[in-house]
């Protein structure tokens, strides 16, 4: 727990998202639970990616909010164009130039920040996402900095992406789609000649996951097992996300029609629901839901 009443014996906690929609949510929202538990948290990103990520969490009201103290890191100019809805892939690419930009100029800013904090904290933990490779060697570089990488993706996953063949993902019917599937050859290279995901692992002094038990328990223990043979932690913190309000009921709020009908499924069967879209609106977006049991699998079409 944080000291606040004595900030030189307190830790501080900064996260350092990256500056993309479903990466930012993750993180703000694992800024929001460590502050609600008393610890000092400060979240840094370019300014409009600040705005963006107030304006769309959801499940927090505006003191929460108040709670995070947020960070601008400056970055040069960047061309800002329209999404192509006649490209070949739906991958976001018109990010790029934002992207590039971020890894180019953020790390000066961060550096001045955590020079700061350190100065006034006994310890200061950088919460980064694993393409900010910068931040974690900016946060090691600090006598009493340490860095934990944010790992964005399911841990099956990640798991296939270590061993495509893997006997958990045949065993539970599930099929590893290389990333150079669906990402777009200019965003590879900016990934491992720039962001250096790699980098971040080898530096940092652990991993987190919004991954639970409950859903990923083995594939949990098998990442888990792979990153001990590193002298890695794997920390599963999820959902990150607030759960369910029960309260909210009581109070006359309408329940949603989708939590009527997983009530009418079979016992200890489990949701599965994939929403196929990775980048700009197209005419159709994909969704795929089912409930499977330990037998079968029923499909659920989505409205």
């Amino acid at each position: 727990m944080a000291e606040k009443g004595n900030p030189g014996d307190a830790v501080a906690i900064v996260a350092v998202p990256f500056p993309a929609q479903g990466h930012l949510n993750q993180l703000l929202h694992l800024s929001l639970q460590l502050a609600s538990h008393g610890f000092t948290v400060h979240y840094a990103a370019p300014a409009p990616q600040l705005r963006q990520a107030q304006a769309r969490v959801h499940g927090w009201d505006d003191e929460a909010l108040h709670s995070v103290q947020f960070h601008d890191l400056g970055i040069s100019a960047y061309v800002s164009p329209p999404p192509d809805s006649t490209a070949d892939s739906p991958f976001p690419s018109h990010l790029i130039p934002l992207w590039e930009a971020y890894t180019a100029d953020a790390r000066a800013p961060l550096a001045a920040l955590l020079d700061e904090l350190s100065a006034s904290y006994r310890r200061l933990v950088v919460i980064c996402d694993i393409m900010n490779s910068f931040a974690v060697k900016e946060a090691v570089r600090l006598p009493n900095g340490e860095a934990f990488v944010c790992n964005c993706v399911a841990v099956s996953s990640a798991t296939g992406n270590m061993d495509p063949g893997h006997r958990l993902l045949r065993e539970n019917g599930l099929q590893f789609i290389p990333m150079d599937a669906y990402l777009t050859k200019e965003f590879m290279d900016y990934e491992q000649q720039r962001a250096r995901a790699a980098q971040s692992i080898s530096s940092c002094a652990g991993i987190l996951a919004n991954a639970c038990r409950a859903l990923e328990g083995e594939f949990i223990d098998v990442f888990a097992q792979k990153l001990a043979a590193d002298s890695k932690k794997l920390f599963a913190i999820g959902p990150l996300n607030p759960l369910l309000d029960t309260g909210a009921l009581k109070q006359g709020r309408r329940r949603n029609e989708c939590l009527d009908w997983l009530d009418r499924q079979p016992p200890e069967s489990w949701p599965i629901s994939i929403f196929v879209v990775t980048g700009h609106h197209q005419a159709q977006m994909h969704n795929y839901s089912c409930i499977c049991p330990h037998t079968s699998a029923n499909q659920h079409p989505a409205n």
